[in-house]
C-alpha cells in the first residue's frame, strides 16, 4: 500500500460528517457566512463520530457542527461530483487544520473550545426561553447507556415508556416553536438538535404514529 504524502481529495473526512465548530469559527456565524440552517446542535448524550474515529461514541458536552446531507453523515458542503468543498474559503477551523497524512493538529483541538447554540442565540431572541425550557425538560439520554440496556434486557418496557414520554414532549416543543414563532424547519436542527425519535432509530427503536403521538417499540438491531 502506497502511503499518502498529500491530500488527494478523496473526501473521506467530509463523508464522515460535518466539522464541529470552535470559538474561532464564531465569526462565520456572526457574519452570516454560516447560517442557522447550515448547523445542527449535537446534544450531550448523543452518539457522534470524533475526528479520525471509525465508529460513533457518546458526546460528553453539547456542540455545534455543520449539517450533513439527508440520510447521510456526509457534510452538506461537500460536492461529491467535483470532489470539493463549496465553502472552502470560509471553512471552519477543524477543516483548515486537518491533514489526513498528519492528523495531530486536528486531534490537538478536538473537543476543545467548542461552541454551542447558546453562544450564538441573541439574548433578545424570543425563542431563547423556550429553547432553555426544552433543554431542561427534554434532555437527551445517554444513548450509549440506552443501547447497553437494550442489549442486556431487550424490549425493556419501563425504558421504552420513559423514552416515549420524552420523544413526544420533544415533538410538542418543536410544534409550539413552529406555530408560535414560525420557526423554519430548516433552522430546527440548530435550535433543538435532531428529534429524539431519530436518534433512537439506530439503536433499534422504531417510532410509529398512533393518533397524535408516537409509540416506541424495540426491534433487535440486525433483525428484519
Amino acid at each position: 500500500m502506497v502511503k499518502k504524502t498529500s491530500c488527494d481529495r478523496c473526501g473521506a473526512c467530509c463523508l464522515q460528517g460535518g466539522a464541529a465548530l470552535h470559538t474561532q469559527d464564531l465569526h462565520l456565524i456572526q457574519e452570516k457566512k454560516l447560517k442557522y440552517e447550515d448547523l445542527v446542535t449535537v446534544r450531550q448524550g448523543e452518539l457522534a463520530f470524533q475526528p479520525m474515529a471509525s465508529e460513533a461514541g457518546p458526546v460528553a458536552h453539547e456542540f455545534l457542527k455543520l449539517q450533513g446531507k439527508p440520510g447521510s453523515w456526509s457534510c452538506k458542503f461537500y460536492d461529491e461530483d467535483f470532489l470539493r468543498c463549496s465553502i472552502y474559503q470560509d471553512r471552519p477551523l477543524a477543516c483548515r487544520v486537518l491533514e489526513c497524512t498528519a492528523p495531530e493538529a486536528l486531534l490537538t483541538i478536538t473537543g476543545k473550545n467548542l461552541i454551542t447554540r447558546f453562544d450564538c442565540i441573541d439574548d433578545a431572541d424570543p425563542l431563547l426561553p423556550l429553547i432553555r425550557e426544552h433543554d431542561t425538560s427534554c434532555p437527551c439520554p445517554d444513548l450509549s447507556a440506552v443501547s447497553s440496556q437494550l442489549d442486556e434486557n431487550g424490549a425493556d418496557k419501563a425504558l421504552l415508556q420513559s423514552l416515549e414520554a420524552t420523544v413526544n414532549l420533544d415533538l410538542r416543543y418543536r410544534t409550539l416553536a413552529n406555530r408560535k414563532f414560525q420557526l423554519p424547519v430548516a433552522s430546527e436542527l440548530f435550535y433543538f438538535g435532531r428529534p429524539l425519535f431519530q436518534l433512537l432509530a439506530p439503536l433499534g427503536i422504531a417510532a410509529t404514529q398512533q393518533e397524535e403521538e408516537l409509540v416506541l417499540s424495540f426491534k433487535h438491531r440486525g433483525s428484519r
